[in-house]
């Protein structure tokens, strides 16, 4: 069972939703330009990934598996989520993941 409370669910709602806002904006911002070097073309494409992240994390939160690791299913520490509340894995995880 998750140990995150209403409040703190809903602190970290309001910062996801804060953060998909801001990414909408630099998007849509990005739109309306000429991008046509690399480095524009690739904070873009971050950008539009980290929306799905959000996102994808918006849609957990409505459900009983936000907080819990993807991998193994471990409850992700309320200090990682309040840094990263799009997180998918707990840090042991997240540090696996990313070594391979």
């Amino acid at each position: 069972m998750n140990s995150i409370t209403p409040q703190q669910r809903e602190a970290l709602r309001h910062t996801l939703d804060a953060r998909a806002a801001v990414l909408r904006d630099e998007i849509a911002a990005d739109a309306r330009e000429d991008l046509n070097s690399e480095p524009e073309m690739a904070a873009l494409q971050r950008d539009r990934e980290e929306l799905r992240d959000v996102e994808d994390a918006l849609v957990r939160l409505q459900g009983p598996v936000y907080g819990l690791c993807g991998d193994c299913g471990d409850l992700i520490s309320l200090q990682r989520l309040e840094a990263n509340p799009a997180a998918k894995r707990c840090a042991s995880c997240q540090s696996t993941f990313e070594r391979a």
